[in-house]
């Protein structure tokens, strides 16, 4: 369990989660190998590994590494990088004791699990890294008191039509310093939850809310650095924060504008983006990001199901109505293949031909999403599948259809600064903090854990 002192930068090829070679984004760019061979690293590219985003080999040349054949690539490293898991006999070709660092999916693909103990490769999985413990930036800590600031004014703790569940609540325009206010509104589960491009004119509904983000962002900013942090020293921390590697945003981004796009295609009498009725189911990360894109596209209306929304017999009206519809849920692992949101029922019955369905999760027969009707993953050459009249896609990979490059700017920042950074990947697995741990999926480090088949089968991309 010595120091990643040998590092690998693999290329993407044919892989059980790239069966038609459509992936083609790179885990580093040449300014992320550069700050590992300052570190005193020796790196090795695979040759052309970052050629289809736009970086040649020789911008990884005069960042330091050398260039390598894919048949070398995988030999004599400490560590090999690769933004999706490798094909098995790719994997099966590594050093033992080495370790792999990608998105493993192993609930999906439980056979790289096999194949990496076989080999005696540690896996750890990209995906299941998390913060340890939990941070909130202030940024978002603001955003959320701001929220509950503006719930407070304007509640009535005596009154049963003042309370915020029994409100309809819209948001207008977008801020990305928003967040921590849109996912505190939801959790509340007013009576509806929207975020509109233009405020509505003025109405006679005593329990509706609209809030401006202009003026949240205003009540943010005045809040005091001792209420953020008293905020933040009376909320218990959990073990384990957020994805450190990802890139959940661009995710949402590129599938809200696949499925604007598409719904605009199959459904000519809608008159331009601002006409497409959405709605996005959840309000974490990824589903921000396609609230983000639906503002900047114009669509006029998302409605943002939560918990309450989602539940029977509500969602039924929102599915009927709809023109696109976003699953950004993630579901607990006990929950997968057991409950769903949109079912196969609604396939045939609720959902209007014509209708949009983009599931922003991924999932596979063995790792369920919350839509029912959508079993396997499409694919960028291949993205949608249709059924009664229904648009069904579930992109493995969404940022191929808009935001390579994007993707791979944020996926090399976090990389380097995970191996670089506070958690200091780059000094090995011996000392790895538990963020770090908890990623580990397979090899010889995960085997002699206590729990580590308990570990292996936890490891899902909803945790």
């Amino acid at each position: 369990m010595r120091p990643f002192r040998r590092i690998g930068l693999a290329a993407e090829h044919e892989s059980p989660e790239n069966p038609c070679g459509s992936e083609v984004r790179v885990a580093l760019t040449p300014d992320g190998v550069k700050a590992l061979v300052r570190h005193g690293c020796a790196v090795a590219v695979e040759r052309a590994a970052g050629a289809a985003t736009g970086y040649p080999d020789a911008a990884y040349i005069a960042a330091g590494a050398t260039i390598e054949s894919r048949g070398d690539l995988y030999r004599s490293k400490d560590l090999v990088i690769k933004l999706k898991g490798p094909a098995h006999h790719d994997l099966a070709h590594m050093d033992p004791g080495s370790s792999l660092l990608c998105m493993a999916h192993v609930q999906s693909i439980p056979k790289r699990v096999a194949v990496a103990n076989r080999s005696a490769v540690n896996v750890i999985a990209m995906e299941l890294i998390r913060e340890s413990p939990e941070l909130l930036a202030d940024t978002y800590i603001r955003s959320r008191l701001a929220m509950e600031q503006i719930f407070d004014s304007c509640t009535d703790p005596n009154s049963a039509l003042h309370a915020v569940d029994a409100r309809s609540l819209a948001f207008v325009g977008f801020s990305a310093d928003a967040f921590g206010a849109v996912q505190y509104a939801a959790r509340c589960c007013p009576r509806s939850l929207q975020v509109l491009q233009a405020r509505p004119p003025r109405h006679a509904d005593p329990t509706a809310l609209t809030v401006g983000f202009e003026e949240l962002a205003e009540i943010a900013a005045g809040i005091p650095a001792s209420r953020v942090e008293e905020h933040r020293a009376a909320r218990p921390l959990k073990a384990y924060g957020r994805r450190r590697i990802h890139c959940l945003h661009e995710t949402g981004r590129a599938g809200a504008l696949f499925g604007i796009n598409l719904a605009l295609e199959r459904n000519r009498h809608i008159a331009g983006p601002a006409g497409v009725r959405t709605a996005i189911l959840g309000y974490g990360n990824v589903a921000f990001g396609a609230l983000d894109e639906c503002v900047r596209r114009g669509v006029a209306t998302v409605d943002i199901l939560t918990r309450r929304a989602t539940a029977r017999p509500f969602v039924r009206r929102y599915l009927q109505s709809s023109d696109l519809i976003i699953n950004g849920v993630e579901q607990p692992p006990q929950f997968r293949g057991r409950t769903y949101i949109v079912t196969e029922d609604d396939l045939g019955s609720v959902l209007r031909p014509g209708t949009v369905v983009v599931d922003l999760v991924g999932g596979c027969a063995t790792n369920r999403t919350a839509v029912e009707p959508i079993v396997e993953c499409t694919h960028p050459s291949d993205p949608y599948t249709v059924r009664n009249g229904v648009c069904l896609a579930s992109v493995w990979g969404w940022p191929l259809l808009g935001f390579q490059k994007e993707s791979v700017e944020r996926y090399s920042g976090q990389i380097v600064q995970v191996l670089l950074g506070d958690e200091q990947l780059i000094t090995g697995l011996a000392s790895a903090p538990p963020g770090i741990r908890r990623a580990l999926v397979a090899g010889p480090v995960l085997a002699r854990g206590p729990s580590s088949q308990q570990m292996a089968l936890s490891a899902t991309l909803g945790e």
